[in-house]
């Protein structure tokens, strides 16, 4: 069996989040997604707007997906799943993914992909909903 993992925050859910989720479950067999907890969400990036247990609500009413932990980070989602492909957004190919992701990647043989571009962004959302 074909395990694909994707992991994030996925807060404020939006058709980019379920573009890249159903693309990434093409790619394999099972789509796993590792969640980033809300107390790492919280150093990382910034307090998620819904709760951990909701966004885990929302991701396994998914059709495409298979089953949802809580990590503190993609690294952690790594070894908990072990994947045979770790799917990443397409705006990853920018910003590229952490040194230690990629050589936990490669020392276990786990093949990165990433999605089509998808212009939408929680952060964009956010953005115009403060300035109406």
């Amino acid at each position: 069996m074909k395990i694909v993992l994707c992991a994030g925050v996925f807060d404020l859910l939006h058709v980019a989040h379920i573009r890249h989720l159903e693309a990434a479950r093409k790619m394999g067999d099972c789509l796993m997604i590792g969640l980033t907890d809300d107390e790492h969400a919280e150093k990382e990036k910034r307090k998620p707007i819904n709760s951990q247990q909701e966004r885990m609500e929302m991701l396994l009413a998914l059709r495409c997906v298979s089953q949802v932990t809580l990590c503190r980070n993609s690294l952690d989602a790594l070894e908990q799943w072990l994947p045979q492909i770790f799917c990443k957004g397409h705006d990853y190919l920018e910003k590229g993914l952490l040194a230690a992701e990629i050589a936990f990647c490669v020392d276990h043989g786990i093949e990165i992909r990433h999605t089509r571009e998808n212009a939408q962004t929680t952060s964009a959302i956010i953005e115009r909903i403060r300035n109406g």
